[in-house]
């Protein structure tokens, strides 16, 4: 392929998979050398990076409206995208522009041709990684929250040499593929994100034997394990619309992401607040509270009480049976029909043995995704494992349809879920 001269043309050219590696081995040396051909963009940051294998994106777009409602500049690498690529690098919740991707794609690009590279030395990715650290450098961010794409060692944003702060949310064993079959050896690699001098904040509620994997890696290299309490929280109501909390000395602290698991996401948020409080960094309950009340996350349990649709880009077990959960504590007065759409390779039996008792109606679609699994393979899986309706949507446009007929003749709430790429697919097309 020629140079890619347009916005449009590097969309094609770095494809649609975030996931994509052509290699299971390290490449942060790599990517350090060309962060060093381009001035070390990342050295000019504070960062709050995020890694784990569940809840990094609501970690991270709380943290990031906390930071912003208090008044800093605050920029925000967060992906998959949902709808457009450019989403995946804000600054105070404004988007990249496209004219600013290409002037850091170019200059990327020459340092790596100069170099002997090509356009696909980096996958998508790695150069969205690097698009990012130079697009908040050059626009002078007070602090730069990073949330990890898969692992810690190996991950494109684990060339940051000296985090601020890494924030560990819950460790599953999701991508397995990648990081190891089994929990132990997927905690080893995404404590390779753990840095001498950084400040360290984990999840509540962390597998023991995690814990200790993650404890023993902060004592090996002298990084400072949050010494101070976490918060005490305590789940007051939970709702479609959010939830109603009391988390220490904020009482009736409204949430408004759904889910009762977002509490415990919420205990690593406030746990980084106090870090940056006794760092003399001036983050008030008022800025807090404010910003909790109004945070939001598309695809992440993102209710809309118009349609009566929730959204949820659940993807592994963990992710399934925390939806379900919560949909199970709203005691809804009917079963939900879900558009499910799913992945290869993401312990689908597992998903569908949680899933299923708690639906009535299952539309199978096939994901926008490479890796996706067939609307129709999907259904076969259903039907030979249980007795729920199941109608095969040929594509998104399709479930739409057949979610509208469901809505015209019930109350039931209607969940998207299963992947990103199912979400993307539908919500390009709205209900």
């Amino acid at each position: 392929m020629g140079t890619v001269e347009t916005y449009r043309q590097l969309e094609s050219n770095l494809g649609d998979d975030w996931q994509l590696s052509p290699s299971k081995h390290s490449r942060v040396g790599m990517l350090k050398e060309i962060l060093s051909w381009i001035g070390h963009p990342e050295r000019r940051l504070s960062v709050i990076h995020i890694v784990g294998s569940n809840g990094k994106g609501s970690t991270g777009v709380m943290i990031s409206k906390i930071l912003m409602t208090a008044g800093y500049r605050v920029g925000h690498f967060s992906t998959p995208a949902i709808l457009t690529d450019c989403e995946v690098v804000t600054i105070n919740g404004q988007m990249i522009s496209e004219k600013e991707v290409m002037y850091h794609y170019k200059r990327i690009m020459v340092e790596i041709k100069n170099h002997g590279g090509d356009e696909k030395t980096l996958t998508k990715f790695e150069m969205w990684t690097l698009i990012a650290l130079c697009h908040f450098a050059k626009q002078e961010v007070q602090f730069a929250v990073l949330e990890a794409g898969v692992g810690g060692t190996g991950d494109a944003t684990n060339v940051i040499d000296s985090p601020l702060v890494v924030a560990i949310t819950k460790i599953s064993d999701d991508h397995s593929d990648f990081l190891g079959h089994n929990l132990l050896k997927i905690a080893e690699n995404v404590a390779g994100a753990i840095k001498p001098g950084s400040l360290i904040v984990n999840y509540p509620g962390q597998d023991i034997n995690v814990f200790k994997i993650l404890r023993d890696k902060a004592n090996q290299v002298e990084a400072i394990w949050n010494p101070y309490d976490k918060p005490k929280i305590t789940l007051v109501r939970s709702s479609p619309e959010g939830l109603v909390l009391n988390a220490d000395q904020l009482e009736g602290l409204k949430l408004s992401l759904t889910g009762a698991y977002q509490a415990n996401n919420l205990s690593t948020v406030l746990q980084i607040v106090t870090i940056l409080k006794n760092k003399r960094i001036a983050l008030s309950d008022i800025a807090v509270a404010e910003a909790l009340a109004h945070v939001k996350i598309t695809g992440r349990m993102e209710f809309d009480s118009k349609h009566n649709i929730l959204y949820d880009a659940a993807h592994n077990p963990h992710g399934i049976t925390s939806l379900v959960a919560t949909i199970r504590s709203w005691h809804l007065p009917f079963k939900p029909t879900v558009i499910l759409g799913l992945v290869k390779g993401k312990n689908t039996a597992e998903m569908l043995d949680e899933l299923l008792p708690y639906v009535a109606t299952i539309i199978a679609v096939t994901p926008d995704s490479k890796n996706a699994m067939s609307a129709d393979e999907l259904a076969a899986k259903i039907v030979l494992t249980s007795d729920v309706d199941v109608e095969i949507a040929d594509d998104s446009t399709a479930a739409i349809s057949l979610a509208r007929q469901v809505r015209e003749s019930s109350k039931a709430l209607i969940v998207v879920t299963g992947s990103v790429y199912t979400l993307r697919a539908i919500e390009k097309e709205g209900i």
